[in-house]
Order: C-alpha cells, then sequence, then structure tokens
C-alpha cells in the first residue's frame, strides 16, 4: 500500500449496531456529533472534536449513508475509487461554523446553550479519552437525547478480536456499558488477560457485530465509573461477566475481509511467538 493510499483510505466501523442506525435514519431535527473529528456522522449539524476542521477527510469518512457504505465496501474502502462507486452529489459536505475544536476532557463548559440540539452523537468515542464523565454531562445538558455507541463488554473481554496479544482494543482505558439505563465506564486493567477473565477469538474469525457493538439512548443520561481497589475482586468481576461465554460456540463468524499473506504472517507470529 502506498503512502497516498494510506492518506486517502476512507473509514468504514462495522461495529455500528443496526437498531442504532435505524434510529439515526428516522431522526428529524438537529444532529451534534461529539468526537466525530474527520470521521463525523454524515447527517450531523455540528461537529465538536479535539482535531482541527479539515473538511476533506470528513467528506471522505463521513458514515451512515447507506450509498456511501455501499460504495466503501465495493472500493475496498480506497477513498480515491469512492467517487465512482457512489453518487458524488450524496456527499454531505461541511463549513468551519459547523465545526467546534475542543478537548472533551478540559472541564470547558461547550460553547452552546442548553438543549440546542435535538440529538448529541457519541460515536466510539468516549471509552477512548482519559475522563468520560465531563462529555457525558455536557452531552446531557446542550441535547435533548443522547445516542452514545461503543464496542461492547463482550468486544472488550475477547483476546484476538483487534489484535493477536490485546483483549478488545489495546488503547481503550475504559469497557463501557449499560446498566440499570445508565452508562457505567469500567476501568481497564492488566487483570482482563488472565485466564478466565476473556474469550479468545478464533483465527481467521470475528465477533458478531450485534455481539460487538452496544448504544444507549436516553432523554437524561446519566454516567458513572466504576472501579476495583483489590485484584480479587477485579478479576471476579472480569470471570462473572465472561462466564457464560466461556462454552458458547455462536459467538464468532468468518471475516470476510480480504487479507493478504504478509497479514496472516503478522498474526501468526503475534498469537503465537509473542511478538509485535
Amino acid at each position: 500500500m502506498t503512502r497516498h493510499e494510506i492518506r486517502t483510505k476512507s473509514y468504514h466501523n462495522p461495529w455500528i449496531p443496526a437498531e442504532a442506525l435505524r434510529t439515526l435514519e428516522n431522526e428529524k431535527g438537529t444532529i451534534l456529533d461529539v468526537g466525530g473529528g474527520q470521521v463525523p456522522y454524515w447527517r450531523a449539524s455540528h461537529v465538536l472534536d479535539i482535531q482541527a476542521f479539515e473538511p476533506e477527510s470528513m467528506e471522505r469518512n463521513q458514515w451512515g449513508n447507506r450509498e456511501l457504505e455501499s460504495g466503501k465496501r465495493k472500493g475496498e474502502n480506497c477513498g480515491r475509487e469512492l467517487d465512482s462507486l457512489t453518487n458524488f452529489a450524496s456527499l454531505r459536505r461541511w463549513t468551519a461554523s459547523q465545526h467546534t475544536q475542543l478537548d472533551l476532557c478540559c472541564g470547558q463548559r461547550w460553547p452552546f446553550d442548553d438543549k440546542q440540539f435535538d440529538l448529541g452523537l457519541c460515536s466510539h468515542c468516549l471509552e477512548d479519552i482519559r475522563d468520560p464523565l465531563p462529555a457525558v454531562r455536557e452531552l446531557s445538558r446542550v441535547c435533548k437525547r443522547v445516542m452514545v455507541i461503543g464496542p461492547s463488554r463482550l468486544f472488550e473481554q475477547i483476546r484476538g478480536i483487534d489484535h493477536p496479544a490485546y483483549c478488545g482494543f489495546y488503547h481503550h482505558p475504559w469497557i463501557m456499558f449499560e446498566e440499570d439505563g445508565k452508562l457505567i465506564f469500567r476501568r481497564k486493567t492488566s487483570v482482563l488477560e488472565l485466564k478466565g477473565c476473556h474469550v479468545v477469538c478464533p483465527l481467521g474469525w470475528t465477533l458478531k457485530r450485534e455481539l460487538g457493538s452496544m448504544f444507549i439512548l436516553s432523554e437524561n443520561l446519566q454516567a458513572e465509573e466504576r472501579a476495583f481497589w483489590s485484584e480479587e475482586s477485579d478479576y471476579k468481576d472480569y470471570a462473572d461477566f465472561i462466564r457464560p461465554y466461556l462454552m458458547r460456540r455462536d459467538l464468532f463468524v468468518p471475516d470476510g475481509r480480504p487479507h493478504g499473506l504478509r497479514y496472516w504472517i503478522w498474526r501468526l507470529r503475534q498469537r503465537y511467538l509473542g511478538r509485535l
């Protein structure tokens, strides 16, 4: 892959629940995409992110439009081929006035009025950041309803789903899930790597989309952090959750993405030799 192809590669996230997409498609009001950055939802009215405004990346990587998503898959996610496979007129374009650059962890009040937006969307963002709780509070303040999308807890407790040597996404400091209508951020620790705390994804397979993703929709979203102060309680929480999945054989489906020989050599070296 050339540097140009890497730079123009279009974004495609397979971990968006179908029910969340249907909800977004039926939304008629204004949408604030928090953390959308260079990968915004295609119907977002405004984007808030730590990254600077880059309209070309936003246009190329927009997601949620069925026609564009189909074109990206046919073009093997190469942005250069996207124009010939989709209706270019359907691409959404944003202006600088529709973008706000802000660090979600800075603790500042967002520059929006109370309930200014009909829907606040935060997809695959909160589990990445240092302190997600202030962001959730501001989301609830400036939006009438809030939708949060992210990897499921099951996804984060599966080794080899993203990288052969780690569970879930290695860079996530949080496991995010819903409990009694509240969004829980469970601190992710190295105890997760112990036997009995995770399931191993078979080589060449991947988790079913609906099992690997989660979303919550709320008019007044509340969130809390959950941490464990002993190895025993930390281990027990991981083990209690994953135990029902240990013997299941219906979690995974073949990974249909095309990969070359170099990719499989890389995967095998990491899984069986422990090399990065």
